[in-house]
């Protein structure tokens, strides 16, 4: 019988019990792929946002918890765009606000002179006229709320003409509202404030000459922070606390899954002690003894991993379809996959290290005797 066919049939041996450790250890590692693409999702979908409306840089308030809660005067922005380097400035006033009867949506207020609107490809309608009341929603949150051209939409309990339909690549902008800013300032009451600011820079992707635009704009106040699209997540606490929450729960499966298959295999030694003394008594190695538990362990995992692969991935476009609708992704993939995999073998070996430590000390003689 091959090594393989050894393991298979051990494991085998007791159906029920393995079964159960194998999903164990399989929900396991799906949680561990669901909440992995989830904070990851986050990061890729706020990245390729800004990306795609052509933004090179943020100035937003240094030590805010999350974006919504940021307080700039709008006036700022006529001060950093004297600022050699910056080739444009468009403010943003953005919130979560209630949309449609039950839902809500990132609605962002931008000037009528910003460069976003500018960007916006319309799939149908028009841009808002300055001064317009009206709302151009992203294709995504347009279907999801059932929304068309010529009708209207409630915000924050407001009724607005729906003016336009936006088509966008990035997930997160598919999900968007988008209004004149005057109009968003009213709707929340913060007249002559943003959130912050949009730039584009002379020369993108140079260091130095972003840093020099950078440090001219950290001389105007004390309180500003000015990052790229890879930094935006990195000083929110707010995104920050969730990617901890979701690695926290992650290792948590993980270990998990580690006690279980140590407990498996610990019980399956325990049984197994006068088997494995006739293997010692005729000739098998501690080490070789060794290897075969932890092969034991590893398979369980391997066979744990594939199947939690599987239902990571279902889990990711359940939460995508049914939680987030549009408006980010989580994403997996086949690094979030082998990253997985690898912890789920890692983990079998770890449970597996005790019972088949235990396993190497029985002497055949008591294994005889015990029998």
């Amino acid at each position: 019988m091959s090594w393989l066919g050894l393991l298979v049939r051990n494991l085998w041996r007791r159906p029920g019990r393995s079964l159960f450790t194998l999903l164990g250890v399989a929900i396991a590692l799906a949680s561990f792929i669901a909440l992995t693409g989830l904070s990851h999702g986050l990061g890729q979908a706020a990245r390729a946002s800004l990306d795609e409306r052509g933004i090179h840089l943020l100035v937003i308030r240094r030590g805010s918890v999350e974006f919504f809660s940021a307080i700039l005067p709008q006036s700022l922005g006529e001060r950093i765009a004297a600022i050699p380097g910056v080739v444009a400035v468009s403010s943003e006033l953005s919130n979560l606000l209630p949309v449609g009867e039950d839902g809500h949506a990132l609605v962002a207020g931008w000037p009528a002179d910003g460069f976003q609107w500018r960007g916006l490809r319309l799939l149908r309608g028009r841009l808002p006229e300055p001064g317009e009341h009206g709302v151009v929603l992203g294709e995504a949150l347009a279907e999801a709320l059932n929304a068309e051209v010529g009708g209207t939409l409630e915000l924050n309990l407001e009724s607005f003409p729906v003016l336009g339909i936006a088509g966008f690549g990035a997930a997160l902008n598919r999900g968007m509202a988008m209004l004149p800013l005057p109009q968003m300032q009213r709707l929340i009451g913060r007249d002559g404030q943003v959130t912050l600011f949009h730039l584009q820079v002379e020369q993108p992707g140079d260091r130095a000459a972003e840093e020099a635009v950078r440090t001219a704009i950290l001389a105007l106040r004390r309180d500003l922070a000015v990052v790229t699209s890879d930094e935006v997540l990195k000083g929110n606490r707010s995104i920050a606390m969730l990617n901890s929450l979701s690695s926290a729960l992650a290792l948590a499966a993980l270990v998990l899954a580690g006690f279980s298959i140590l407990n498996t295999l610990a019980m399956a030694v325990e049984e197994r002690t006068r088997e494995i003394g006739v293997l010692a008594a005729i000739g098998w190695s501690r080490g070789r003894i060794l290897r075969l538990v932890l092969g034991e362990g590893a398979l369980l995992a391997a066979l744990g991993g594939l199947l939690g692969a599987l239902l990571g991935e279902g889990a990711l476009a359940a939460l995508n379809a049914m939680v987030l609708q549009g408006g980010t992704q989580a994403v997996g993939g086949p690094g979030v996959i082998a990253a997985a995999l690898g912890y789920g073998v890692l983990v079998g070996l770890l449970g597996a290290l005790w019972p088949a430590w235990r396993a190497t000390r029985i002497s055949p003689a008591a294994a005889m005797r015990r029998g």
